[in-house]
């Protein structure tokens, strides 16, 4: 089972994720990002509207996502 790694990113820093998580799909480990990036939207007042965000890494250290913790805008999602 593939195991993928959670970075934070926020301001000038990036906190790696030592260990990741296994997952059986790609698919799952996306929607554990956007997860994550919820609840620390929620949790985590100095990470709101900064432009901080969730990536997303393989065990090859390749990028395969990312996931934005600044809220949605009003009005609805994205194009």
């Amino acid at each position: 089972m593939p195991r993928f790694f959670f970075d934070l990113f926020f301001d000038h820093y990036v906190v790696l994720d030592p260990g990741g998580m296994l997952f059986e799909y790609p698919a799952s480990a996306t929607a554990a990002a956007d997860e994550l990036a919820r609840h620390l939207l929620v949790s985590r007042a100095e990470l709101r509207n900064s432009g901080s965000w969730i990536r997303v890494r393989d065990e090859r250290k390749k990028e395969v996502y990312r996931s934005s913790i600044d809220p949605a805008p009003a009005g609805g999602g994205t194009a």
